[in-house]
């Protein structure tokens, strides 16, 4: 059995000025095609090398450049050919590594695709697998009768293969980090939009449209309108005890720019929110409502915390009473309280007075309180006529 000398040869790579490469006939080839002037010498360093190029400088940089280009074979093409044509000669990876004189682990890693054969391997590997080179580097045996492939196209060719092939996983790499930076982006934007929390308070509000159900809470000068989940019982939901406010744990989600979401549960253990008591008498204002003469008043101003700019708008109590000597002893007939304003008027043209109050949130502004069937009721529609708007303009706004 011919025995084939060991070597370690070198990639070839873009190289300093006369530099001297092991190249193969097939990238020797590559180089004439490439218009290069090469020049042939006898080896020098005990026959490892069947030839050695000397490339003048100016042509050097290009032409190895060009010759590295193409010899980017597929790993993986050329190491599933090493490997099927190894098993159809019956050799194990050991007996062709022995008469390569490499190691085991060197064909292991060709057949894996996880590097190419040296250089200068590539006619022994050629001859050991009973192969010509031209076939070794197309990766494919050239069927019976068919004359010589030119090794410098199948060369271009596997490598324009190879090409498109590391251009796909690069743009798949690319698109698969921009998918996640933008899930990154949704979900912190998400986070940053919508509030999920448990919150103590009042409902304000509560209603029905179109057969949905919402609650009404205040959140810095805004209502917040929630909508009613599966386990929140709307209907057993009261709004006050008959005088203060209920409060209730819920558990929500909303959004910041629009301030709507959802309920998913509401409970009270009955505790309530004690109304702030007069320090002193208001001004009295008489008049007919809810089916009697009554006496009505704002009292118990102070700064609204949440107002444009800061320290311009008031706070209000509004105050409904039975007409009589002394109103602060009289019976409250409705108390509404943290309003801007507050005035009796009649709001739908009926010929009957009803209380009306502007409220510090805009989604809401005009709640009514009306007199129906023996009962103070409220409705809040979206607007009232500009006349009793104006009524409601306070003297800082003014």
């Amino acid at each position: 059995m011919k025995r084939i000398p060991r070597t370690r040869g070198r990639e070839i790579s873009p190289a300093p000025c006369n530099h001297f490469l092991p190249v193969s006939k097939a990238v020797e080839a590559v180089l004439a095609v490439a218009a290069v002037s090469v020049v042939f010498h006898p080896a020098v360093t005990d026959g490892i090398f069947p030839s050695l190029l000397s490339v003048d400088c100016y042509f050097l940089g290009p032409a190895v450049h060009f010759a590295h280009e193409v010899m980017r074979v597929d790993k993986e093409q050329m190491g599933k050919f090493i490997g099927a044509c190894r098993r159809e000669l019956g050799l194990t990876q050991q007996r062709l590594a022995e008469q390569l004189h490499v190691t085991n682990k060197a064909v292991s890693k060709w057949e894996r695709g996880l590097s190419y054969p040296d250089v200068t391997l590539m006619e022994p590997l050629a001859s050991a697998l009973g192969l010509r080179v031209e076939e070794l580097m197309a990766c494919r045996r050239q069927a019976a009768g068919q004359g010589e492939e030119d090794p410098v196209k199948n060369l271009l060719t596997i490598s324009s293969s190879s090409l498109r092939r590391e251009r796909r996983r690069s743009w798949g790499l690319v698109a698969g980090i921009l998918t996640f930076v933008l899930i990154i982006g949704l979900l912190v934007g998400y986070n940053l939009l919508y509030v999920t929390e448990t919150r103590q308070g009042s409902i304000v509000l509560k209603e029905t449209v179109n057969g949905t159900n919402y609650l009404y809470m205040e959140e810095k000068g805004h209502l917040l309108q929630l909508q009613c989940g599966k386990n929140v019982d709307f209907d057993a939901i009261a709004l006050d005890d008959g005088y203060c406010p209920l409060i209730y744990e819920v558990e929500l989600r909303w959004n910041r720019l629009t301030y709507k979401g959802i309920v998913t549960n509401c409970t009270t253990d009955g505790t309530i929110i004690l109304g702030s008591p007069m320090d002193e008498d208001p001004y009295w204002e008489q008049t007919v409502l809810f089916g009697s003469t009554v006496l009505y008043a704002t009292d118990d101003y102070y700064p609204d915390p949440y107002a444009e700019p800061a320290g311009r708008g008031f706070l209000c109590d509004f105050y409904v009473k039975e007409a009589g000597e002394r109103p602060s002893a009289s019976p409250t007939l409705l108390f509404v309280e943290d309003c801007i304003d507050g005035t009796v008027a009649d709001v739908d043209g009926d010929g009957e007075n009803e209380a009306v109050i502007r409220t510090r949130w805009q989604e809401k502004p005009y709640p009514v309180y009306d007199y129906v069937d023996g009962k103070i009721m409220n409705t809040w529609p979206d607007t009232v006529p500009e006349e009793i708007q104006q009524m409601l303009v306070p003297f800082w706004e003014r």
